[in-house]
């Protein structure tokens, strides 16, 4: 049987998708920086800036509140974050980037972003198709916080 457009799409996305983060955290190993999902996990935590709850990683990296609960017991282990009381929710608490934490996010973020420039350099279109995965995602209902532009 055929493919149609769209499950040619979705192989082809999902195929780039696993490559490029292949790279990229290869890329990462290389320059002995932390791996691509910590690296993601540090984002997620500096962007809401000392206010990031659990719920805040599992929704921006799509993973269940388990996993992001562990996530966060494995960036603390680590020395790459704190967690401290949420001020209004005795339930809930606050996670924020250690020194060591802000460090290993600098550091992956310049790496990934030298390694990104070098393999998008000429490739066209690299702002639009941006914008379409950034449209899809909220046409799914994704958090797409720290995706656009």
């Amino acid at each position: 049987m055929k493919s149609t457009r769209g499950t040619q799409f979705l192989d082809a996305l999902v195929r780039y998708e696993t490559y490029l983060w292949n790279h990229l955290d290869h890329c990462l190993a290389e320059a002995d920086e932390v791996a691509l999902s910590t690296l993601s996990a540090l984002r997620v935590v500096r962007r809401h800036a000392g206010e990031c709850r659990v719920q805040d990683l599992r929704a921006d990296l799509g993973i269940t509140v388990g996993a992001a609960s562990k996530l966060v017991d494995r960036l603390e282990r680590d020395g790459l974050a704190v967690r401290r009381p949420h001020p209004h929710d005795r339930r809930s608490s606050l996670v924020a980037l250690s020194p060591a934490g802000e460090a290993a996010h600098t550091s992956g973020v310049a790496v990934v972003d030298a390694a990104l420039a070098e393999h998008l350099a000429d490739a066209v279109g690299v702002d639009e198709a941006t914008d379409l995965l950034t449209r899809l995602m909220a046409r799914l209902g994704a958090p797409t916080t720290g995706v656009s532009r």
